[in-house]
């Protein structure tokens, strides 16, 4: 479509010839992928890790609009154009001389967890790990993360059902029928004040991203084309990550195992959440108190999958 996007490549120093490689598919943010020098937070420490202890090649490209990326602002750019830019990330790293295009993996992060196997579908790929994601449809996954977010919030059970009625009522329109919140505040009195109670709502955007995002979203066929994957998957999922839940995730392993029996490995590591913290209760970490940074677990698991997919060269 014309943009430029800024594209950030890691790789050993001293490396000569040919290496396997990661393409790094981000967050549904408009958060910048540069990482900070000595990194802080769970994301910034596992990305670090990853890159400098696993000896490939890693590819991160920076969303429309962010840092030094021209084209459309992040806040205006849908869900298919970014899965565009992504596929055209996939195919210029294939064709990187310093690139062995038979050993990519892809690891889809947040929301790139839902990019993944659509870039992965009937590609020549060596391995897609994803992170805090599912395969469930979009519709699905926003209800259930609004209860998470009603329940851990203390919501009182008497009107529970209610609430998540009122949500599933706005979410058919909004994201099954594809209608604007300024098309339902307009017909529907009962069901306009419902958009300011769903959780990262504004005038113009959902979670700072826009409207039509989110309808796209909803359009995708995310299990079929993971059943289209033919490379090995490893699933990882953070016990308190109130953000996905952990029968989605298991979906993922469950649909590529059909295809193929062993393929898929599906892991939950124990009290972590969506940003690699880790949390005493899944209360704290809804609240997000008490949290220590620890990507450990998820490093240390993606390392080894890595390895015994062999991608990563064993360590002598």
């Amino acid at each position: 479509d014309g943009a430029r996007l800024r594209t950030i490549v890691t790789r050993p120093q001293g490396s000569k010839g040919k290496l396997p490689a990661v393409l790094f598919v981000q967050w549904l943010s408009c958060d910048t992928i540069e990482l900070a020098a000595n990194p802080q937070d769970g994301w910034g420490v596992m990305l670090q890790r990853l890159m400098t202890e696993s000896n490939l090649l890693w590819m991160r490209t920076e969303k429309s609009g962010v840092g030094d990326s021209q084209g459309v602002p992040c806040a205006q750019l849908d869900y298919e154009t970014e899965l565009a830019h992504h596929r055209a990330a996939l195919r210029q790293l294939r064709t990187r001389p310093d690139v062995d295009p038979e050993h990519i993996v892809i690891y889809g992060a947040s929301m790139g967890s839902n990019y993944a196997p659509l870039l992965a579908a009937d590609e020549r790929v060596a391995g897609v790990v994803v992170w805090g994601g599912g395969a469930t449809t979009w519709f699905e996954r926003m209800l259930r993360f609004e209860r998470n977010a009603l329940e851990l919030g203390g919501t009182d059970p008497q009107v529970l059902a209610r609430e998540v009625n009122a949500r599933a009522a706005y979410f058919a329109r909004y994201l099954l029928k594809g209608e604007s919140p300024q098309t339902i505040a307009a017909s529907d009195r009962e069901l306009a004040p419902v958009w300011q109670r769903i959780v990262g709502t504004s005038a113009d955007g959902h979670y700072g991203r826009p409207f039509a995002f989110h309808q796209q979203a909803q359009r995708q066929n995310w299990a079929g084309a993971w059943a289209r994957v033919k490379a090995p998957v490893l699933v990882l999922y953070g016990e308190y990550d109130w953000f996905e839940s952990r029968d989605a995730a298991q979906l993922i392993a469950n649909v590529v195992n059909a295809r193929k029996p062993g393929s898929g490995v599906f892991r939950e590591l124990p009290k972590l959440d969506h940003h690699f913290t880790r949390y005493p209760t899944a209360g704290d970490a809804f609240r997000g108190k008490n949290g220590v940074t620890d990507a450990a677990p998820a490093v240390d698991a993606i390392l080894q999958w890595l390895t015994q997919v062999g991608v990563r060269p064993r360590v002598q």
